[in-house]
């Protein structure tokens, strides 16, 4: 694949403008899809896998850590393979890794299956982190359709593959292996349309505006107080969706609701952020981020609050209002990313500070909450745990909203 750009202050006919703008929206809601896709479908498929396998559950929960894990390597790595291939070439060669990986889990045996896993991992976590640079590389008219697309399709993806995984088995009457596989095509599309869009997108030294000189030029991301605040944002939103994926089924089952319903109403989430994932990063074009970004995370604050002294009577308000928090806060971290870099590469270090910090958090937070349900035998501290880290959130977004 091939970085090319128009010559400077050249402008395409409409019609073509239309054509590229839609292959550009399509290319990234499908990246989008992959990023989330190939680990989260592993999560309803679990039990056959346990009894196929012979494996228990420490074992088959690396298949979605490792992907985690693999963020925090690749994290400072996709800048310096953005730079010294491309930034449409790697992530053109990452999604074709994604591809492979998935082949090579869907092979019978250990040894395939954390390759494969291993492998689609870290290439997942080299497009999370070239993905915002992708979009800054864009002209600013349409940077706000762009980083929509993009937020609302990290939650069309899990949504999809909880909701369509079973389905897709019991349709199909493949084995777990083959229904994981199945959803490589959705990878392979992204390929197709990553392929279309790299023939027309921005250079790789395309200037986003005017050339950065002198006293203007980017500080070192890693010492930028401001690139942690932001990382602290996008950090606490990925806490809260793990979290909550993680640990609301089990307290909504705690309190006399049925396994099913619970899962059924924690996928709720999912799907209610679609839309506001969606329009979250071109309402806050239009003077309202002072007021949203901050605004999100409190969404989810009542929503826990409401889920402490209601319990699971309440559960669909419960997960709408985390929902709604869920998609506003998806869209706000990454239009705040995407505007905050001065060009694609400094926007490509600042998204691997914040990838890596969001992974951290990820990571934490459910076994955070799992410590605080088993020590206090109660879901009561781990909830208000999880509603103050939300309420601190929420006065980081006062400040990431004025940067």
């Amino acid at each position: 694949m091939t970085d090319v750009s128009r010559p400077a202050g050249a402008r395409p006919p409409p019609r073509r403008t239309l054509l590229r703008l839609l292959i550009a929206v399509a290319a990234l809601l499908f990246i989008g899809l992959t990023l989330r896709i190939p680990t989260i479908s592993l999560a309803p498929l679990v039990p056959v896998m346990k009894s196929d396998t012979g494996h228990g559950e420490t074992f088959l929960s690396l298949l979605t850590s490792i992907p985690l894990a693999l963020t925090l390597v690749a994290a400072p790595i996709a800048p310096a393979l953005a730079k010294r291939f491309g930034r449409n070439r790697t992530v053109g060669v990452s999604l074709l890794a994604v591809v492979m990986g998935m082949a090579v889990r869907s092979v019978p045996g250990e040894a395939p299956l954390l390759i494969g896993t291993g492998l689609l991992g870290f290439a997942i976590a080299v497009c999370t982190v070239l993905v915002p640079s992708i979009i800054t590389a864009e002209s600013a008219e349409i940077r706000a359709r762009l980083t929509g697309t993009y937020s609302m399709s990290l939650s069309l993806g899990p949504a999809l593959a909880l909701g369509a995984t079973i389905p897709i088995r019991e349709l199909t009457g493949l084995g777990w292996r083959g229904t994981l596989l199945t959803w490589a095509a959705c990878s392979v599309l992204a390929l197709v349309l990553w392929a279309l869009y790299s023939r027309r997108a921005p250079a790789d030294s395309a200037p986003v505006s005017t050339p950065i000189t002198g006293a203007a030029r980017p500080p070192r991301v890693v010492t930028d107080p401001s690139v942690w605040l932001l990382a602290l944002y996008l950090g606490v939103t990925s806490l809260t969706f793990y979290t909550t994926s993680a640990w609301l089924p089990t307290v909504f089952v705690r309190d006399g609701m049925t396994e099913q319903a619970a899962g059924g109403f924690t996928s709720l989430i999912s799907i209610v952020a679609i839309p506001f994932g969606l329009i979250a990063p071109i309402v806050l074009r239009r003077g309202l981020a002072r007021l949203i970004t901050p605004a999100a995370p409190l969404l989810a604050v009542i929503g826990l609050i409401i889920l402490l002294s209601a319990g699971s009577s309440a559960a669909v308000l419960i997960t709408v209002l985390l929902g709604i928090s869920q998609g506003l806060c998806l869209g706000a971290s990454y239009d705040q990313i995407v505007n905050f870099g001065r060009t694609p590469a400094h926007t490509a270090s600042v998204s691997a500070v914040t990838s890596a910090v969001g992974v951290a958090l990820a990571a934490i937070g459910p076994l955070a909450f799992g410590f605080g349900l088993e020590a206090v035998g109660s879901p009561v501290v781990p909830v208000i745990g999880l509603a103050l880290i939300a309420a601190t959130q929420a006065a980081i977004g006062l400040r990431t909203s004025r940067l």
